[in-house]
Order: structure tokens, then C-alpha cells, then sequence
């Protein structure tokens, strides 16, 4: 049984950012469909989505579905310009030696 490998948080915030990019055309993503893309616990999902809001990289919206309310994301036009920065990066450094 081998050590458990845990991903680099910034592979997590560009797995995130591109749920949410390749989600629609629109850019537009519901919060379970973020958490289901990026493979993340629920709590360990939240904890970098509000790091996301708060840098000003997506922003959130309460909208309703039938009787019930959901919430999406979509990526802010700094959201958009960090993704392909991350994703720049990442293929640079982590493609190359898969990490």
C-alpha cells in the first residue's frame, strides 16, 4: 500500500477555474457540478471557492430552479486571465514531470 499523494493547491485552484471555464459556453457552473469536475470534498470545495471569491476570480449568484434555489459561479474577466495564466504555468512545470 503506497503513501497517499495529495495534489498542489495550485493544481486545485486551475481544476476549479476550469470546471468552471469549460462548464458552458457561458462560463457558468452550479456549485455541485464544480465540487462532483474537481474531485474535491464538499468542505475542502468551499474552503477554495471562497478563496476564489475573494481574490475576485469568480463570483457567485443564487439563482432559482423550481421551488428550490441553487448556486452557480461564473469566472470574472480576472477569473478568465488567471486561468489561462495557471494553466500556462502548469503545463510548464507539472506536465512535463507529471506530478
Amino acid at each position: 500500500m503506497g503513501v497517499a499523494k495529495y495534489r498542489p493547491a495550485i493544481k486545485i485552484v486551475l481544476k476549479l477555474l476550469e470546471c468552471i471555464y469549460k462548464s458552458q459556453s457561458n462560463g457558468r457552473a452550479l456549485k455541485t457540478h464544480i465540487i462532483q469536475c474537481a474531485n474535491l470534498k464538499t468542505t475542502s470545495a468551499e474552503k477554495y471557492i471562497q478563496m476564489l471569491k475573494d481574490a475576485g476570480y469568480v463570483e457567485e449568484r443564487r439563482v432559482a430552479w423550481g421551488a428550490r434555489e441553487v448556486i452557480e459561479y461564473e469566472l470574472t474577466p480576472l477569473g478568465k486571465a488567471r486561468y489561462e495564466w495557471f494553466k500556462t504555468i502548469n503545463d510548464e512545470l507539472f506536465i512535463m514531470n507529471e506530478w
